[in-house]
């Protein structure tokens, strides 16, 4: 242990949010622990160290809301060797110990392309910036700073920011700073909404932790039923869904764009019933973007929150998880867009839905086929390779909901020219041979 405690990195505060109320000490123990005077505790494979709070800290504008578990990321990694062999790898070799932020880069996370837009608002694929293996840099945890502290302000449930630090010069990288961000949340578990539809608690037995944390949120939603059961889980799911309809909403209107919503980064609130936004590094705001721009990144937003949710149906754990009966009775997919359009026709919404689900169930049962060597047998990239173009399903996602999307209060707030003609001819250009199979699925056989 006096060996790690020896890498100690000195660190300067450049940003604190001042509307925290928190112990002097418990800032002081959280200070030492980004800069590991003291060890970090990793809750799991990653780059996030979790610590709880011993004296709960507050909100000054709501001294009730107890925040009670800190979350700090960027301050190192810790790959175990029971990772889950459907991720990219994180570090060379596994540990059994945490380790200190490097320079090192880590190229497997920028090799996955994300569906986004030109400087001219055309369709393409975008890759994400190498980030140092365990660390990331000052800037990027300035982002979740300001995307948080931002939330914060407009009143919607996320992270709480408490500061952000600056290592050392010798923490470069690609000769920029490194650095970390501290951030607050009200419950002490670990875990992500993503445990509830694809992650551990689906597997009963597997990791207490996990099973209690969606027993927690089954009870704090009123849900009752057997915690095996495919379809209580689905109630679950059904429930969680609308609300993160609404928090994507909600998320556009105060004023951000560009979030990863996989379950896995929304956190859950349970005395108040809220989804949390958490992974905010890559979030900006609307702001820097001219009128057309902003309407196509909230716009992006949506059809990714459809896509993730969507798609995890697909992934590894899930496939002798869910039937296609089910999946289309309960249809989460409804319930997220009802969230998100509270006001709009349901009948109209369900339609939209059945299309999208038309898209996503030939590779479900793709999946299927293959689901004991995908299991046991495929590697990441070869599992790949049988998942739905995700490219084509964010332009039909896009394209049927935008006629909805121009009568939403966050069309409002974001005004422009782009008409669903032109939302064709995008999706036209970049489909190429693709096209003829994206008007099957949109107007359907016969239409």
């Amino acid at each position: 242990m006096s060996q790690v405690l020896n890498q100690q990195i000195d660190y300067t505060i450049t940003h604190r949010f001042p509307g925290v109320n928190i112990d002097d000490q418990e800032l002081e123990k959280l200070l030492a622990i980004a800069s590991w005077k003291r060890i970090p505790k990793f809750p799991r494979r990653g780059r996030m160290a979790w610590h709880i709070l011993d004296e709960p800290a507050s909100l000054v504008s709501h001294s009730n809301y107890q925040l009670r578990a800190a979350k700090i990321k960027g301050v190192g990694a810790w790959n175990p060797p029971d990772t889950s062999r459907h991720r990219d790898p994180l570090l060379d070799t596994f540990t059994e110990i945490p380790i200190p932020p490097t320079t090192k880069p880590l190229e497997s996370f920028a090799t996955y392309p994300h569906f986004g837009f030109t400087k001219d608002g055309e369709y393409t694929f975008v890759y994400s910036d190498v980030a140092p293996v365990g660390g990331i840099l000052h800037s990027r945890a300035l982002l979740e700073f300001q995307s948080a502290e931002t939330l914060v302000n407009k009143g919607v449930p996320t992270i709480v920011p408490l500061v952000v630090i600056q290592y050392e010069d010798s923490y470069q990288f690609r000769g920029k700073p490194m650095g970390a961000v501290i951030s607050l949340v009200p419950d002490t578990a670990p875990y992500r909404l993503s445990e509830v539809q694809f992650g551990k608690a689906m597997q009963r037995g597997q990791d207490k932790g996990a099973d209690d944390y969606y027993d927690r949120i089954r009870e704090s939603l009123g849900v009752k039923g057997d915690a095996n059961s495919e379809t209580t889980r689905l109630e679950t799911i059904n429930i969680l869904a609308r609300k993160i309809g609404k928090s994507t909403r909600d998320f556009n209107l105060a004023g951000l764009y560009r979030y990863s919503p996989e379950w896995s980064n929304f956190e859950y609130d349970f005395e108040h019933q809220e989804i949390l936004f958490t992974d905010l590094d890559s979030t900006r705001h609307m702001d820097e973007l001219p009128a057309e721009m902003r309407t196509l990144q909230a716009l992006r937003d949506l059809g990714s929150v459809v896509y993730r949710t969507l798609a995890k149906f697909g992934t590894p754990s899930t496939l002798d998880k869910y039937t296609l009966t089910n999946l289309l009775q309960y249809d989460p997919l409804f319930e997220l867009l009802l969230g998100y359009f509270h006001n709009a026709n349901q009948k109209q919404l369900k339609q939209i839905s059945q299309k999208l689900w038309n898209c996503f169930i030939p590779y479900l049962f793709l999946l299927k086929k293959h689901r004991q060597a995908i299991q046991n047998e495929w590697t990441s990239e070869r599992r790949r390779s049988y998942k739905m173009d995700h490219d084509l399903f964010y332009i039909l996602a896009m394209t049927m909901l935008y006629p909805l999307f121009c009568e939403s209060d966050v069309f409002a707030l974001y005004p422009s020219n782009l008409t669903l003609e032109q939302l064709m001819k995008k999706a036209e250009i970049y489909l190429g041979d693709r096209y003829e199979y994206f008007l099957y699925l949109l107007h359907g056989c016969g239409e």
